[in-house]
């Protein structure tokens, strides 16, 4: 469960955030997270206000700077419901719960036996909504890892972290696991982007160098060694990534105790060889855990970072921060409030449509026994809009979204099974 931590409130606490000073601890080491039939939900007692809450003059909540409150929406509380931009077809049962993402022709699954398995979607054409249609995934129960965090898909290809190693395998399993690292941490996600020009690569969360050192950002390129990402003295618990007209745009949490810095950075690649631009800690988040992940995507708005976290100590929400095309301090942030604080909250978004979308999973009611909702919302110049409702469960451990221009897959694992759905547009341009 998600600590109620205090949050800092003072100009000299945000100076020591800022300077990623020892001021505090930094969470244990990530750990994937037992099997369960639900996460164990948080004791937030209740909702976000839409408002900052009050503060004196000399002194502010860190976890409010450049604050944009906002509220889950309503058909009451926002006037009439706008037609849907999306049709969400009806969902599909793949097959057990287990490591998978998703790209726009299926979802690409991992066996304990590292086996790719893939589930391809069916073509149709416009129309109203109807059942999403996909090949089956093959195995039972105790042929997958029930909880583990999904591959990144590049190129016929999927990376993820097996046994403390950055691995890789073809789509097709033609040739044997590549083992690409070694320095991997378990229970983290891969992450990265098909970006015309640059070679293959990877970025992922490596193991500290000596016991009391923090794990770090690290960037595996095809063809050049290594390079840390994270700068000296800071760590990184999570990491995302998301495209941009001229390469990567890296971002990265330092999960701690009291406090979170979110690091950005840009990667051009130039002549096949990653050229790191400079670290930039663009904001600074309450407390967060070992589950607490950071997930990014590029919009037509620029990219926008988000992260499920407290806000403070009686609330919690996922934040929304507009990083634009260039790492910078103080985003702008617009907070969707949860009823209730979660263990597991994943997060997915895509482009499509001519627009940008953002899945992500909260609980439905303040009651710590409650189901939990996956939904998907409109990002738009102003926020977050009205959410559409894709499912409901007990639990949800993970969610991605496979973009494609007109249509997408969007997969999640809830109650221990994997499912997919397909996005259309609902007028296609």
């Amino acid at each position: 469960m998600i600590a109620a931590c205090a949050v800092m409130r003072s100009v000299l606490t945000l100076g020591c955030a800022i300077a990623l000073g020892s001021c505090d601890e930094r969470s244990p080491a990530l750990v994937t997270p037992p099997v369960t039939t639900r996460p164990k939900v948080g004791t937030k007692p209740t909702e976000l206000s839409s408002k900052p809450a009050p503060r004196s003059e000399d002194s502010f909540n860190v976890s409010e700077i450049s604050d944009d409150a906002q509220q889950v929406p309503t058909a009451s509380s926002a006037g009439p419901k706008p037609v849907a931009r999306l049709i969400i077809d009806e969902p599909t049962a793949l097959g057990p719960a287990g490591q998978m993402s998703a790209d726009e022709h299926g979802v690409v699954m991992i066996d304990r036996s590292s086996r790719v398995q893939v589930a391809r979607r069916a073509t149709f054409g416009a129309g109203e909504r109807r059942k999403s249609q996909f090949s089956v995934i093959q195995g039972g129960t105790n042929d997958f890892f029930a909880v583990a965090r999904g591959p990144l898909l590049l190129r016929g290809k999927a990376y993820w972290i097996s046994q403390g190693r950055l691995v890789r395998r073809a789509f097709d399993n033609s040739t044997p696991v590549e083992v690409l690292a070694n320095d991997a941490r378990d229970g983290t996600r891969v992450v990265g982007a098909d970006l015309a020009g640059a070679p293959a690569h990877a970025l992922y969360v490596s193991n500290p160098l000596k016991e009391d050192a923090p794990p770090r950002a690290k960037l595996w390129t095809e063809g050049v060694p290594t390079e840390v990402v994270s700068p000296e003295g800071a760590g990184a618990s999570s990491i995302a990534a998301a495209s941009t007209d001229d390469g990567l745009f890296t971002v990265a949490i330092d999960a701690r105790s009291a406090m979170t810095p979110m690091h950005g950075r840009r990667v051009h690649f130039v002549s096949g060889r990653p050229e790191l631009g400079p670290d930039v800690v663009m904001w600074v988040g309450a407390a967060s855990q070992t589950l607490s992940e950071v997930f990014a995507g590029s919009t037509p708005y620029g990219v926008r970072a988000f992260l499920p976290i407290e806000r403070d100590v009686s609330h919690f929400g996922l934040v929304m921060l507009e990083l634009g095309s260039e790492p910078h301090l103080d985003p702008k942030s617009t907070w969707r409030g949860y009823p209730n604080g979660i263990d597991l909250a994943p997060v997915a978004s895509g482009a499509m449509c001519g627009s940008a979308f953002v899945a992500y999973v909260r609980p439905e009611t303040p009651s710590p026994d409650a189901p939990e909702v996956l939904e998907l919302a409109e990002i738009s110049a102003a926020g977050l809009g009205l959410p559409q409702r894709v499912d409901s469960a007990r639990g949800f451990s993970n969610v991605s979204f496979g973009a494609g221009a007109k249509s997408s897959v969007l997969a999640y694992v809830a109650d221990l099974r994997t499912f997919a759905t397909t996005l259309r547009c609902a007028h296609p341009r």
